[in-house]
Parts: structure tokens; sequence; C-alpha cells
């Protein structure tokens, strides 16, 4: 299968994601199971170098922003926020930031 049908295949996967994921929030059961195909569908067909790294960073986002809060212009973490935070939210970060990354290397190639 060519390379660019696979872009187009993770794209449409992905836009279907956030659309699920803007319209049917409270199911989370289908959310998380579906979140964890498009992340494994595009590390496994297309993933290229350093895509791990875009994706930890983009995923440590919504990690550090529900640990880290501010009293008094004192930061205070708390780690028993992320047991409420769903699985969805750090891997859209992580793979929105990899969607960008990969359009922005296919227009400028």
């Amino acid at each position: 299968m060519k390379k660019e049908t696979l872009i187009t295949i993770f794209y449409v996967l992905y836009f279907t994601w956030l659309f699920l994921i803007t319209y049917l929030r409270p199911d989370l059961k289908t959310i998380n199971i579906f979140s964890l195909a498009v992340v494994f569908f595009y590390f496994t067909f297309l993933r290229e170098k350093r895509d791990f790294l875009w994706f930890w960073a983009g995923a440590g986002i919504p990690i550090i922003a529900n640990t880290l809060s501010f009293k008094n212009w004192v930061p205070d973490v708390d780690i028993l926020n992320l047991i409420t935070t769903p699985i969805w939210l750090p891997m859209i970060w992580g793979t929105t930031f990899v969607a960008l990354r990969k359009f922005f290397l296919t227009i400028t190639r």
C-alpha cells in the first residue's frame, strides 16, 4: 500500500476520532477504544523519526496541566488528579502534535 494512502486513512480516522470526542463524550469506553486504535494505527504504519518524542511532548501538556495548580502564586503538584484524567485526553494532544507535524512535513516536501 502506498504511503499516501495510509496517510489519507490516518487523517480520516483522526478526524472521525475528533468528531467522536466532540459529540459522543459521555461514552468514554468507545472513545478510549477508538483513541487506542488511532494511535496504534499511526505508530504501526506511519511512524517516522522522533514521532514518539513529539507524541509524548503533546501528551505531557494535559498531564502537567492536570497535576499542576497555583495557590497564592506558589505551584502545587497534585498527582491524584491524574486518576480522574481520561485516557483519551493525553492521546488526543499527542496525536494532534504528530498529525500536525506529519501535515507540515507533507506540505514542505
